[in-house]
């Protein structure tokens, strides 16, 4: 379930900072690389994917782990287990389905990920797939590389009122805690042909060891999605996984 969190405000009366049972779709592509997509309340039903080659896995995910996240005494979101899905063997060639379903309230679960073959099983055929599910908590399957620790998202202007859209995207890890503070760390992003890249920017967190990258963007077309990826690197090496964003229809 994801009812509202930190990069999308509820706009409702809620004393919480954050409702939801998990916050982001991890997967772990067959060539290595690391994706994060964080989970949003869209509202349309917004399906997306990646495709694959024999995945080395995927899970919804709750990384927010602290009760400040939540303050809720009775739900206790911090305390949801995040599942992972463990292949064995060769999937082959397929994607990683993400579907979010609208929802009003905290009572739906709303958010499901699954695996689609590209050659689907002829009729009345088995069709074998072997895999681990491990339910996970603070020992969470993570990238080696740094991970996304946060997503915020909020007004891009900071004088004059537009239409611009800021994120603060923290991402933390052991790959930037070795790090010095004066390492000259890059976020390299892309978008789509809906979103302009206005401002980024990628500083030290003095308070996490991590790394920020501040986005500021513009869409074109409000009835239309968009997407974003970005990941951090020093010269030619990659130091963390990809955040890969989408901004639903409003």
């Amino acid at each position: 379930m994801y009812y509202f969190g930190e990069n999308q405000h509820s706009g409702i009366d809620d004393f919480r900072p954050e409702v939801h049972d998990s916050d982001g779709l991890s997967v772990q592509a067959g060539t290595g690389e690391w994706l994060w997509r964080p989970l949003v309340n869209p509202k349309r039903l917004l399906v997306t994917s990646f495709a694959v080659n024999n995945p080395l896995g995927f899970g919804i995910l709750q990384r927010d782990r602290g009760f400040v996240d939540y303050e809720d005494l009775e739900a206790r979101y911090e305390t949801r287990p995040s599942v992972w899905i463990e292949p064995k063997g060769n999937w082959g060639n397929g994607r990683i389905e993400l579907v979010q379903i609208p929802t009003p309230d905290e009572t739906n679960d709303n958010i499901v990920a699954y695996f689609v073959p590209d050659q689907s099983p002829a009729p009345l055929v088995p069709y074998d797939l072997e895999y681990r599910m491990l339910w996970q908590k603070d020992n969470a399957t993570r990238p080696t590389l740094a991970y996304v620790a946060q997503t915020r998202r909020g007004h891009g202007y900071r004088r004059k009122p537009d239409d611009s859209l800021a994120f603060m995207i923290d991402f933390e890890g052991d790959a930037l805690r070795k790090l010095p503070a004066d390492t000259p760390v890059q976020g390299v992003v892309s978008t789509d042909s809906n979103i302009e890249l206005v401002e980024a920017n990628t500083y030290h967190n003095d308070v996490t060891n991590g790394w920020r990258l501040a986005l500021r963007v513009r869409r074109q077309d409000d009835k239309k999605p968009g997407e974003l990826r970005a990941f951090l690197k020093n010269g030619a090496t990659t130091l963390s996984e990809t955040w890969s964003y989408i901004l639903p229809v409003n």
